[in-house]
């Protein structure tokens, strides 16, 4: 009885070596538990020429301590671990914010797809087909939902660049469709008396004359106490806001963590100063079952908070019949910022009034209130040195 010959095994050649129809490479990595160099096989390449590309890269990478082992995690697997574990360093809202855009964009388009495929290229036609037909039924997605998508990926693979998933984010070199910043609908001074002295007498107006008076956000508005209102100096004390958060009303710091106190004029110190009257006589109407809230400015007959959905829809709803450009409840800010630019404010005392850590923010978004007029500077050059315009 003859016996076959034993299979020669195959030569390795230069770190590389042939099994079956594939080529292998072998490279000595850093071993974090030992701090030793211990050898690494990555297999799967159909050429030589492609083993040996990939060998050199993971020697040099190994040399400069940059090497990442190729592994299996997809892009969803690696959101999902991300959120987890940063999660708990977010606002409750942000949170949900980022968890929204993974589960809605995110996931649906490349969550299937393994981490260390993505390439710039491949990104980019992900953020152009997100614009095209990303959105609810198939519609377009607003440029500023696939910059903040955009972000949240970018933040997330830089962290998959410092856990050794990645060796460079290839967030950093993808494209976003050009975005056209649309002017934002505001009312001038005439078209905000000519809504406050509609609404005078409704339940919300002080509300409203807030929101326009101090250009408060709306979870700024909704999160306000009498405890940050000095009616005798005239002064609200932003420091909270209330944000929905699924289908909970969550109250923690201001956007960007930016307190700021905000000066009012005196007919809005005056209204606020009969709305706390009424809000006190309220109390002792309903006496027991009044609810407290925490001394909340925006409350209800009973002491129940105003939500802030309701707060917006209600306060489009207080616009119907005035002949005014339909205003969301963001557009008051945007009303504030602008009435004081074109009125010559300046620019850093209207980003402090808005919470805006960077002057800049404000001029990026305002641009067009700030007013060009060149001949007004001569004449202030002329007044200041020569006495005469």
């Amino acid at each position: 009885m003859s016996t076959a010959p034993a299979e020669k095994p195959a030569a390795m050649k230069d770190g590389i070596i042939k099994r079956g129809a594939t080529y292998s490479y072998v490279v000595r990595v850093m071993d974090p538990a030992t701090g030793k160099r211990k050898p690494r096989w990555v297999s799967g390449f159909t050429s030589v020429k492609e083993a040996k590309r990939a060998r050199d890269k993971a020697r040099s990478d190994s040399h400069d301590g940059t090497y990442v082992a190729p592994h299996g995690i997809t892009v969803g697997q690696w959101l999902d671990q991300w959120l987890q574990v940063h999660g708990g360093e977010l606002k409750a809202s942000t949170a949900e914010s980022y968890r929204q855009k993974i589960d809605g964009y995110i996931k649906p388009g490349i969550g299937h797809e393994r981490l260390q495929s993505l390439g710039p290229m491949r990104l980019s036609r992900f953020f152009a087909q997100l614009a095209e037909s990303g959105g609810k039924d198939g519609k377009p997605l607003s440029p500023r939902s696939v910059q903040f998508t955009r972000a949240i990926l970018r933040k997330a693979l830089n962290d998959a660049v410092v856990e050794r998933h990645l060796s460079l984010n290839p967030v950093e070199g993808s494209k976003t469709p050009r975005v056209t910043r649309s002017a934002h609908v505001t009312w001038t001074g005439e078209q905000q008396r000519v809504f406050l002295d509609a609404v005078g007498e409704t339940r919300w107006a002080v509300v409203w004359l807030l929101a326009l008076a101090s250009g408060m956000r709306r979870g700024e508005l909704c999160a306000l106490t009498w405890d940050n209102v000095d009616l005798d100096a005239g002064i609200v004390k932003v420091e909270a806001s209330t944000v929905i958060v699924g289908s909970t009303l969550v109250t923690g710091d201001t956007k960007n963590h930016e307190n700021r106190q905000v000066a009012l004029d005196g007919r809005t110190v005056a209204a606020l100063r009969a709305w706390r009257r009424q809000q006190a006589a309220e109390r002792l109407q309903w006496g027991p079952a009044y609810h407290d809230t925490g001394g909340l400015v925006a409350t209800w007959e009973d002491g129940t908070r105003m939500h802030p959905d309701y707060m917006s829809k209600q306060f489009k709803r207080s616009q119907h019949g005035l002949g005014l450009p339909t205003m969301n409840l963001h557009g008051t800010r945007h009303s504030h910022a602008t009435t004081l630019l074109r009125a010559g404010v300046p620019v850093h005392v209207v980003a402090k009034r808005l919470g805006h850590r960077d002057p800049s923010v404000t001029l990026n978004v305002y641009a067009d209130a700030i007013p060009q007029d060149d001949a007004a500077t001569v004449d202030v050059f002329s007044r200041a040195v020569w006495g005469v315009s």
